[in-house]
């Protein structure tokens, strides 16, 4: 999973949301500041989720 293609996605989610016509680029820039976090914050709690389910013993290749 590409950190940068979920921050995408969630830039464009959270544009969608925003009339951002007048916004400043201030604005945009926090807004895309805000993605990569939530992406960040996404792909941690993948990971864990990940790393958290049981392994069969023969898929891991023991």
């Amino acid at each position: 999973m590409d950190i940068h293609q979920t921050a995408f996605a969630l830039f464009v989610a959270l544009v969608g949301k925003h009339d951002l016509d007048n916004a400043s680029d201030e604005t945009r820039q926090a807004l895309g500041r805000e993605a990569y976090r939530l992406a960040e914050a996404f792909i941690a709690a993948k990971d864990a989720y990940i790393r958290e389910q049981p392994v069969d013993p023969l898929a891991a290749g023991y």
